[in-house]
């Protein structure tokens, strides 16, 4: 059995980019694990706080033999904590990275965890870089239903990097990260 993950990742404290990208390369990294579709880096505009502004990168993540959401959600909180990430309860900003599971993807269409709104602007935008035909159609119906247009909302944003260069380099980085865990294990 397999599944496809929808992850966003964030961070808006510290070096930021290579935060994104290196948690990324991270999760890429864990057996029976593919990339399916990745975003480009994005800016946000909308939510201003103390410190830098906020990059985001969406991942959809196949998994040969998915892990269950709870699990996978420590091994997020996990990867945080090595960058630095301390748990505040009131979840204050910035943080150096955040790591959340949006949901999982099917060929019925993406399962949404309750807590994620695939409307909010941020997730929205880096969800609609993702070229897989099922969530695409879930974001269109979510448009009609709410009365709103994706490229409206693109405003908000700024690209940072494109998407076939994070492609690249979570890919090689993965794989660089693989080579180095079996040396050490074997």
């Amino acid at each position: 059995m397999s599944a496809t993950a929808l992850i966003c990742l964030g961070a808006s404290a510290g070096p930021r980019a290579e935060n994104l990208l290196e948690a990324g390369a991270q999760l890429l990294a864990e057996p029976g694990t593919a990339l399916a579709a990745v975003s480009g880096l994005y800016g946000d505009r909308h939510y201003l706080h103390t410190g830098d502004a906020t990059l985001n990168l969406v991942l959809a993540l196949d998994w040969r033999d998915p892990p269950q959401p709870q699990a996978l959600e420590r091994r997020f909180k996990r990867i945080e904590a090595g960058f630095g990430r301390q748990r505040d309860p009131r979840r204050r900003m910035p943080v150096p990275l955040d790591i959340d599971l949006l949901g999982a993807l099917d060929a019925d269409g993406p399962q949404w965890q309750s807590r994620y709104d695939p409307g909010r602007g941020y997730l929205f935008h880096g969800l609609s870089q993702l070229p897989l035909a099922p969530l695409q159609a879930a974001l269109d119906a979510l448009q009609r239903q709410r009365g709103f247009r994706g490229e409206d909302n693109a405003h908000g944003f700024y690209p940072y990097a494109g998407a076939g260069f994070v492609r690249r380099y979570l890919l090689e980085r993965a794989a660089q990260l693989r080579d180095a865990g079996q040396r050490e294990a074997g």
